[in-house]
């Protein structure tokens, strides 16, 4: 029983593999169960032992990948620091190296921006994508809440202009690299902008600050 249960993983790893690959390689609208089927070696009816179709294959392969916005899922930890400006500017640069360094975040990030259309029978995965987006969005601005709170956001900067600009910047920065063919040092460029956006954002004289003068 074990290794029946051993064997039906690794023939559901292998298909995830493959479909990560084939995804990538063809793009999604031009991926089938047969192109996927034959990359993993196995039959399409192992696919549907598995998976219910190519959307539940694609919403799998999605959710075994760490994507950079779920460093920004668990928010009660930037929330409740005692700085969380600080804590929201370490979390970004956090992501930015994490996703640098994982080849897999990668080609499933270049694969949901880049080689899927969102109709058909790939409408759930937009779904489910924008309520990923909106998790994220929505725990950020708590960050910001609770630093506008504190008094440590500048005051020409609302929680919800902080957010839609941090929000920008991170996801205008994981696409241009992608579609630029990887061109430039990204980690390096990302904490260079994060760095000055968040200078900017908090309050002068605020306690970061304070600390650092004394």
């Amino acid at each position: 029983m074990r290794r029946t249960k051993e064997a039906a993983d690794q023939t559901r790893a292998s298909i995830l593999d493959a479909a990560e690959t084939v995804f990538f390689e063809r793009g999604v609208s031009q991926t089938s169960l047969s192109h996927i089927a034959a990359a993993a070696g196995c039959t399409r009816g192992a696919i549907y032992w598995h998976f219910r179709g190519k959307s539940d294959l694609f919403m799998a392969m999605r959710e075994r990948a760490f994507l950079p916005q779920e460093e920004f899922f668990e928010a009660q930890n930037i929330v409740s620091d005692p700085d969380p400006l600080e804590a929201l500017h370490r979390t970004t640069i956090e992501s930015l190296q994490r996703f640098a360094a994982d080849e897999r975040a990668q080609r499933v990030v270049a694969i949901l921006t880049l080689r899927c259309e969102y109709v058909g029978e790939m409408e759930e995965a937009t779904l489910c994508q924008r309520e990923a987006d909106a998790h994220m969005h929505s725990n950020i601005r708590r960050a910001f809440e609770r630093a506008a709170q504190l008094g440590h956001l500048a005051a020409e900067w609302t929680p919800e202009r902080a957010t839609d600009a941090c929000v920008c910047v991170f996801t205008g920065l994981f696409n241009h690299w992608l579609r630029s063919g990887e061109s430039f040092d990204f980690p390096t460029l990302g904490a260079q902008l994060f760095d000055g956006l968040f200078a900017q954002m908090r309050a002068a004289r605020a306690p970061a600050q304070l600390a650092a003068a004394e």
